[in-house]
């Protein structure tokens, strides 16, 4: 895909004019300047909707200086060499301290900051109601950037109320603000600056610019309001050529209400906020067998949150799911991959009694693991998130992105934390690294390799934000799709001063379908002329000291002892039981699915290749309002037996509950997936993997969909809607579905509910 570096500097000039002459087209795209049925009539689109092989256009046309593909130009890297940064560290966004609430509960912010209260019902609803009842809206109603429309993103009513919003009054409030990115935002000292408008990305308050990916530390027990300013431009076209204005900040993958999930199809516009409430709660907090006062021991004592005074905070919940590693990000339906690959996403570390972030504080509940001791819980000093992600850019230096493959996006510049190749200096002692995979496409299979080739053995604790039940120790990592996170433990006391460990992929891509194939340690290495993101991605420097990010200014030297651990036994395991029902889903291409009922509106996309089948039923694409899985009440236990074709590998993603892995069909599972709890699986090409779920407390719409997100941006994406037992509950109905528009929100009142969506398959 990526042309050698070696070539002519004719086939460079050719791939990089073909790659204008898309990214023109992407742009004129993207302000309406032209349409994708236009484009077929002029014989630059084919009529299945893909570009035509025309040379000067097309990357995978021959060139017309050698027998070869055009092939795509390699981003500049104006001299810069790997290692030669540090690692950007996550900027840890300090909550604040919400008041007391009111006779209404809601629930004020401090007085200086003049923000409006947390509360269960939108305001749009005050908006909503003024304009129906002929009244003037008050000011403070109305959306400030524009002049029109409310001032909350949040649909109106009691359909998008905060569920369960007295038993979870929010305690602590984040502020953070999507904008455009602050001047000066590069991904390396050599790199060009990026233009406002190339990179959107969240800043810590209103009103701010964007800059590196925040990184959240929340703790059960202590409910909180994420209150999210669209500060983007107004105009669609000010976008720098790819990128929506709109807004959909999705909490991956947190066991909250349908309105906080982030993926209902309610966006909001600039100029407004959304509140999310994340409750914090352990799933299972309403089977009376996991109520705080039914329970003693040690269940009682590990499902808790710090209190941050030493002591914990007993919560409601089945405390073998408990969860640590998350993220956020956009989930605005048909330009996910666009708006996250820009910059819209962010970390959440979420802090549990046997998972403290203190790996000092024994209590016989808390793990230890590495972290560090400054602080009650949440210590960084040894505990270390890293978003790796691969990148494209411009000869000019701005952030690219190619939209015309619907196989999938692969960059080839690998970041890690939004830096290109950096280093981190540790010390000879345990770190735990929170790996994620934030690339749009780009599978990744990585390992820690000596300066002599060898690789570094290491301890696996966590798949997807889930405790294994025991330690696995390992060489190298499985292949990680996107959105997948592992945690691992690795102990530099091995390693002399001055020893550097490099993180290695090891995972060749040919194209977006799926990766080609893992090389060695000697190959990536090497490098591979086809794909460059393979190799050498970041460097650990064993060093004397270092400075420490839990309190700044004060130096940690190597002599200082690691009290950390890695104790055999995580958690306990959930055992499989027979469910209540099975569920087949097949994820699926077809090049002729015509798009032709979207909601939210595709716009420039004629055909979306993408498509799912639910218990050998018709084949579907995304439509918001359509209902392709329908779960009749909470607490029920199914068994999802999902699959794919042979010719693509998707990453599949569940909203909301995660599953326990029971088997890959025939094939083989490795240990660090085998009845784990995961939310994001690798369907391997021609592979099948079935997993137990259980539907909890909260009601409303979630979604089910690939998360290559190129594939989900071209509608390999199902709604399903969990219905509350609680006959008082909005939600122990469909409910209908949120059409945002810059005057506010709309309903469509009457779903589309498919033959295949009411349960009538029982387990056997």
């Amino acid at each position: 895909m990526y042309i050698d570096e070696k070539e002519s500097k004719r086939r460079h000039w050719e791939a990089e004019k073909a790659r204008d002459n898309r990214a023109e087209i992407v742009r004129a795209l993207s302000v309406g300047d032209v349409t994708r049925r236009e484009l077929i009539r002029w014989g630059i689109f084919t009529s299945s909707g893909f570009l035509a092989a025309k040379n000067g256009l097309n990357p995978f046309v021959k060139s017309a200086y050698a027998q070869v593909p055009t092939g795509v130009p390699r981003s500049p890297l104006f001299g810069a060499k790997k290692f030669t940064q540090e690692l950007p560290r996550l900027p840890v966004v300090e909550p604040y301290s919400l008041l007391k609430p009111d006779q209404f509960n809601n629930v004020p912010w401090p007085t200086h900051l003049g923000e409006p209260a947390a509360r269960r019902l939108s305001y749009h609803t005050d908006f909503t109601m003024h304009k129906e009842a002929g009244l003037q809206i008050p000011a403070d109603l109305i959306n400030p950037m524009t002049g029109v429309g409310p001032i909350e993103g949040r649909p109106p009513g009691e359909y998008f109320a905060h569920q369960k919003w007295d038993k979870y009054l929010p305690k602590k409030g984040y502020i953070l603000s999507l904008s455009q990115c602050a001047p000066g935002t590069k991904f390396h000292p050599n790199f060009e600056a990026q233009d406002a408008n190339s990179v959107w990305s969240f800043g810590a308050g209103k009103g701010t610019r964007g800059g590196l990916p925040p990184l959240l530390k929340v703790r059960y027990g202590e409910p909180v309001t994420m209150r999210v300013y669209n500060n983007l431009p107004t105009s669609k076209s000010e976008n720098n050529g790819f990128g929506i204005n709109q807004a959909s900040t999705h909490f991956h993958n947190a066991h909250n209400g349908a309105e906080s999930d982030g993926a209902c199809n309610a966006y909001h516009y600039p100029g407004t906020f959304y509140d999310y409430r994340w409750g914090l709660t352990l799933a299972r907090s309403d089977k009376p067998e996991h109520k705080v006062v039914n329970r003693s021991g040690a269940a009682l004592l590990k499902a808790s949150g710090p209190d941050g005074n030493g002591g914990l905070i007993p919560v409601d919940g089945d405390f073998r799911e408990l969860q640590g590693t998350l993220w956020f990000h956009d989930h605005r339906f048909f330009y996910t991959a666009e708006n996250v690959y820009k910059g819209h996403f962010g970390a959440v570390n979420v802090y549990s009694g046997p998972d403290r972030g203190n790996e000092r504080l024994q209590d016989g509940v808390n793990h230890c693991l590495p972290s560090g001791w400054v602080h009650d819980y949440g210590n960084l000093d040894f505990d270390v998130y890293l978003f790796v992600h691969d990148m494209a850019y411009r000869q000019n230096g701005q952030l690219f992105f190619d939209i015309f493959n619907m196989d999938g996006f692969l960059g080839d510049v690998m970041c890690v934390n939004m830096a290109y190749a950096p280093f981190m200096k540790v010390l000879p002692r345990k770190y735990r690294f929170r790996l994620n995979n934030a690339c749009m496409s780009r599978f990744v299979q990585l390992a820690l390799v000596t300066s002599a080739k060898k690789a570094v053995p290491f301890q696996f604790i966590a798949n997807d934000g889930n405790f294994v039940v025991n330690p696995i120790t390992l060489s190298m990592l499985d292949e990680q799709g996107t959105g997948e996170r592992y945690d691992i433990v690795v102990d530099f006391s091995a390693f002399p001063v001055g020893s550097k460990i490099r993180l290695v992929n090891l995972l060749k891509h040919k194209n977006g379908k799926k990766p080609d194939k893992r090389l060695s340690i000697n190959e990536a290495l090497q490098g591979d002329k086809d794909d460059p993101a393979v190799g050498a991605i970041m460097e650990f420097v064993v060093s004397s000291s270092v400075q420490s990010v839990d309190a700044p200014g004060t130096t940690i030297l190597a002599s200082e002892k690691d009290w950390s651990k890695v104790p055999p036994v995580l958690t306990e395991q959930i055992p499989v039981i027979t469910p209540t029902r099975v569920r087949e889903i097949e994820f699926k291409h077809d090049s002729l699915n015509a798009a032709k009922d979207c909601l939210p509106s595709c716009e420039d996309k004629d055909f979306l290749p993408w498509v799912i089948r639910v218990d050998g039923e018709s084949t579907h694409s995304l439509n918001a309002n359509r209902i392709s899985l329908l779960i009749p009440k909470p607490g029920e236990t199914e068994h999802w037996v999902v699959s794919t074709g042979g010719g693509w590998d998707h990453p599949i993603h569940l909203h909301f509950e995660e599953g326990i892995t029971i088997n890959r069909g025939g094939d083989a599972i490795p240990a660090t997936e085998k009845f784990v709890r995961k939310d994001v699986w690798r369907l391997r090409p021609g592979g099948t993997v079935k997993f137990q779920v259980t539907f909890g407390e909260f009601g409303g719409s979630y979604v089910n969909h690939c998360h290559n997100t190129v594939h989900e941006d071209f509608a390999m994406l199902m709604r399903y809607q969990v219905l509350s037992d609680d006959p008082n509950s909005p939600q122990y109905r469909i409910i209908p579905t949120p059409i945002p528009g810059p005057d506010g929100v709309t309903y469509i009142m009457k779903q589309d509910v498919l033959p295949e969506a009411w349960p009538k398959k029982s387990s056997t």
